[in-house]
């Protein structure tokens, strides 16, 4: 419990919903339509996204409107939101964002998926229901598999190298060939693990595992 209390005290919860647009606007523009292109034949409809180092619980919810925007039926989405730290994460699974944090959120969405309270703005439950907030420590293993889509979006930052190569080796073992990773802007596998390519997307990248790697 000791440990717990202090890594709420010393973990970064620098986080805001739609951060980093251009991640986004990859994310909707193509790594959705190209992923419901490969995991249509196979009749897998559901697309899985884990995003891992989740803060107080904005990356996800984005993430959540975002998809239930734009798939269709009978297509679904499954979010994993993970993070070291239960204090963020409370506030996560609470759904409740002050005027000052919902900043960012582009109006439409705000009237779509929010309501308006006392304080600020509580995410409606159809959203919470597709998050699953859980307690993670990236240096071990999540028993996650499958994915589809991983935002691992500044954290490695703080590692060193072995524990960054470790890590990106989890991410692979437990995402699809075709899957993408979103990492942070100062962040890259270049030089940390080579089993990984790196794909420009207008104004942003993404990676994916390497074939054979």
């Amino acid at each position: 419990e000791e440990m717990k209390a202090f890594l709420d005290s010393v973990t970064t919860n620098l986080t805001r919903f739609f951060r980093n647009q251009a991640h986004f606007d990859a994310f909707e523009k193509f790594i959705i339509p190209e992923l419901m292109k490969i995991k249509k034949p196979m009749n897998d409809y559901k697309l899985r996204v884990w995003s891992a180092g989740c803060s107080t619980g904005e990356e996800p919810y984005t993430i959540a409107m975002m998809l239930k925007d734009l798939l269709p039926a009978p297509w679904t989405a499954e979010i994993i939101a993970s993070d070291i730290s239960l204090k963020s994460l409370m506030v996560g699974k609470e759904g409740f964002y002050s005027d000052a944090r919902i900043v960012g959120i582009p109006e439409g969405h705000l009237k779509k998926h929010f309501d308006r309270v006392e304080g600020g703005y509580r995410i409606h439950d159809e959203l919470k229901k597709m998050i699953r907030f859980d307690y993670h420590n990236l240096k071990n293993d999540s028993g996650l598999k499958g994915l589809d889509v991983v935002f691992c979006r500044n954290v490695l930052i703080y590692f060193d190298l072995p524990t960054k190569q470790a890590i990106l080796r989890r991410v692979r073992d437990l995402m699809r060939p075709d899957g993408w990773l979103f990492l942070g802007a100062a962040e890259t596998t270049l030089g940390v693990d080579d089993s990984w390519e790196r794909v420009v997307i207008g104004r942003s990248s993404a990676y994916r595992p390497l074939k054979g790697a």
